[in-house]
């Protein structure tokens, strides 16, 4: 099984943990570890890398919008 490293930019750190989890929900074949740099993800395949990559950037959208969802959510159900 061929390893690679992906280095995470320090924006996208924050987010991580929760990126990992989801990502290995969706894809159960494919390890993600986290290094000191960023993660080490158990393909090579590139639409697996992609596919985290993805996870990552929407996980960081996610948690930045949460309160804006919350808030509208709230005055909807007034």
């Amino acid at each position: 099984m061929t390893q690679v490293n992906l280095d995470i930019a320090p924006i996208f750190r924050p987010y991580l943990d929760e990126a990992i989890a989801r990502f290995s929900y969706l894809h159960p074949e494919v390890a993600v570890t986290t290094t000191e740099g960023g993660v080490e993800v158990s393909s090579s395949d590139l639409d697996l890398i992609a596919a985290f990559r993805h996870t990552l950037y929407r996980q960081k959208i996610h948690r930045e919008t949460d309160m804006l969802r919350r808030a509208v959510i709230e005055r909807l159900l007034r």
